[in-house]
């Protein structure tokens, strides 16, 4: 009996569909939190109520770490993986991004439809020769796998989120004396005295023992775990791929060049001017003649040296171009009614005139001004970028039709890739030991990848994952073939890393012994040169350091900014840790305001853009600290134990 159900499941795509409606409906309204939570709360983290869905998690989680590896060139930096720390900001921009949306929904910020169709016909991918095309516009959402509603919903709300940021953003301002105070708070310059104790050449000349590296790594050996590891197998499914794969012959090519040429090529343009006598379209034969012999006789005037604007002014009906002279501007083929247009490209020299043309706005004389040559690419000139286009909207299509079996396909045959593979034509890969990093695989190292193949259905059901979305036009299906759990790493393993680290920590220790004598030993006109000397500090006298300073460090200017004024006879000290790990001892003797030029005093000042996001910013901040923030905490440990 349940062999007779699998068939007729597996025969009958109603029935089939439906089935995957009722499975899909949980993940919807769940998450794939519950997918490996083992049924704990499927969201990631509420703002006054609203959830923020563990899918929108991890996809604002692979979003960070993939601008952070741009940053870098592709990859990011050890010192900068701190998986924790990406995770923390992704969360962070999510429940910004979600109390601004409560906001906008409580405040009543809405977009009409009239004004969401004039925003979504302005955007330029959506147009052909700078008009909106709705084909093009359904097109490129199907290929991105979204919906009309689902894509005209979010923009609606970032029009709305828009709103609501402008209208603190661009109506912010000063009055005159804010503004005087601002600028001179901003052209502040602040002369100080520095004593600094350089960390990297103390930390070279630091000797470490053995068994201090020893006694360091056996306390710290719980922090010192390989991350738990998995081979894959998988289906990989690209746009940019299918691209890089298609052979486009010359003759492809040619034939969309031509189906296209207006987006390569301007063709030939005419410039003209007219004479137009009106007649309605049932006007008598004799009343077509007398108009007819009219503009004969303007003819003949033109002919015999009249200027033909003059006379346009004193005998056309057209109304809108007599007052030019009758001219009518540059005109591309298809733009006139064909009488007219067949008129005007069969003259051949400028200044020639036309024989009388009846059109259904009357009869018209037509002088030829220019020849506006054909302008932009030949074929030839954009034969690579017509292969380009040709290969990515063909490639689009076929990616389209290559996601929906590849979907139907891993989900009919859930043990297995075969199918799927054979269906597609993809090749069916195995990667080596992935732990998410991109150290073990740079193109597998997408964290989202890891987190599915742990899920359990895949891991302990040896399932197909579902389809995992990578990046735009870009999916993956896995099996995971292999697992192996958290494991200690050994001294040998780490060593490199265990040897900085105590070397960093007993270079600290005597720079914060060194800074500290140096504060002790300062007071008011004590020898700074002295006492840098006596505890191996570098002396720096006199460095005039403003807001934009790059002589030191951001924070160390930020600490700067923030002392008291000093006493003529009482400088401020403040000692401080830089980025680098050096120790300052820092002396703030004056503080001074660079001259502005002189402005016109105005009765209020707009603000600059940096102003009002200022104002923008704290306004966020006020509102998140008067929301209900609450976190899943059962699924950040997750997370924190991959």
């Amino acid at each position: 009996m349940l062999l007779d159900l699998r068939e007729t499941v597996r025969n009958s795509k109603p029935i089939k569909y439906t089935l995957i409606t009722i499975i899909c409906i949980p993940f919807v309204l769940f998450g794939i939190g519950s997918y490996f939570s083992g049924g704990g709360a499927s969201y990631a983290a509420k703002v006054d109520g609203e959830e923020i869905s563990v899918r929108e998690f991890e996809q604002a989680y692979s979003q960070q770490r993939r601008r952070m590896a741009q940053m870098f060139g592709g990859q990011i930096p050890d010192g900068f993986a701190d998986e924790s720390i990406l995770r923390e900001q992704a969360l962070d921009g999510l429940l910004t991004s979600q109390v601004m949306r409560n906001t906008v929904r409580d405040n009543g910020f809405a977009v009409s439809n009239k004004t969401l169709a004039s925003a979504i016909a302005e955007r330029p991918e959506f147009q052909t020769d700078g008009v909106f095309d709705q084909e093009r516009y359904f097109m490129l959402l199907r290929s991105s796998g979204t919906s009309a509603d689902a894509f005209e919903n979010s923009f609606r709300e970032d029009a709305a989120l828009g709103q609501f940021r402008a209208g603190i953003v661009d109506t912010s301002f000063v009055l005159p004396t804010e503004q005087k105070a601002l600028d001179e708070l901003t052209r502040q310059v602040r002369k100080i005295d520095t004593v600094t104790f350089a960390m990297a050449p103390l930390k070279e000349e630091t000797e470490v023992e053995d068994a201090e590296v020893q006694a360091y790594f056996d306390e710290n050996a719980e922090t010192f775990m390989f991350p738990q590891r998995v081979k894959i197998q998988y289906l990989s499914l690209d746009a940019a791929a299918i691209a890089d794969d298609i052979d486009v012959s010359d003759e492809e090519a040619a034939a969309y060049f031509e189906e296209n040429k207006s987006s390569y090529l301007v063709p030939e343009e005419r410039k003209a001017s007219h004479i137009l006598l009106s007649l309605d379209e049932d006007a008598s034969d004799n009343d077509v003649d007398e108009a007819s012999q009219k503009l004969l006789d303007i003819k003949s005037r033109v002919e015999s040296g009249e200027d033909f604007a003059a006379l346009a002014k004193e005998f056309s009906d057209d109304v809108g171009t007599a007052e030019q002279g009758g001219s009518l501007g540059a005109i591309a083929p298809g733009a006139m009614v064909p009488e007219f247009e067949e008129a005007v490209f069969a003259l051949s020299e400028s200044g020639s005139l036309s024989e009388p043309v009846r059109t259904q706005f009357g009869i018209h004389l037509v002088r030829l001004d220019e020849i506006v040559p054909e302008k932009g690419e030949t074929f030839e000139q954009a034969k690579e970028k017509v292969i380009a286009s040709f290969k990515q909207e063909t490639a689009q299509r076929d990616y389209q039709d290559l996601y929906d079996i590849l979907i139907e396909q891993s989900f009919d045959n859930p043990d297995a890739l075969d199918s799927a593979a054979d269906a597609t034509g993809l090749e069916i890969q195995e990667s080596d030991w992935i732990d998410g990093t991109p150290d073990t695989a740079p193109e597998l190292s997408n964290p989202i990848i890891l987190t599915t193949a742990l899920t359990d259905d895949v891991l302990n059901g040896g399932l197909n994952s579902e389809v995992i979305d990578l990046g735009p036009q870009s999916v993956m299906v896995l099996r995971t073939l292999e697992h192996e759990d958290p494991r200690p790493q050994t001294l040998d393993d780490v060593r490199d890393q265990v040897v900085d680290t105590v070397k960093t920590n007993k270079a600290a220790e005597v720079l914060d012994a060194a800074l500290a004598a140096a504060g002790e030993g300062y007071s008011p006109g004590a020898d700074l040169q002295a006492l840098a000397d006596d505890n191996n500090g570098e002396l720096t006298t006199d460095l005039e350091i403003g807001r934009q300073s790059t002589d030191l460090d951001r924070e160390a200017i930020q600490k700067l900014f923030s002392l008291a004024k000093p006493a003529p006879d009482a400088p401020v000290v403040e000692s401080l840790t830089l980025g680098n790990g050096d120790r300052m001892m820092m002396v703030l003797k004056e503080i001074s305001v660079e001259a502005e030029d002189e402005e016109a005093e105005q009765e209020f000042v707009a603000a600059n853009p940096r102003l009002g996001n200022a104002e923008f910013s704290l306004m966020l901040e006020h509102l998140r600290a008067g929301s209900k923030i609450e976190t899943n905490e059962e699924l950040m440990n997750y997370y924190q134990t991959q």
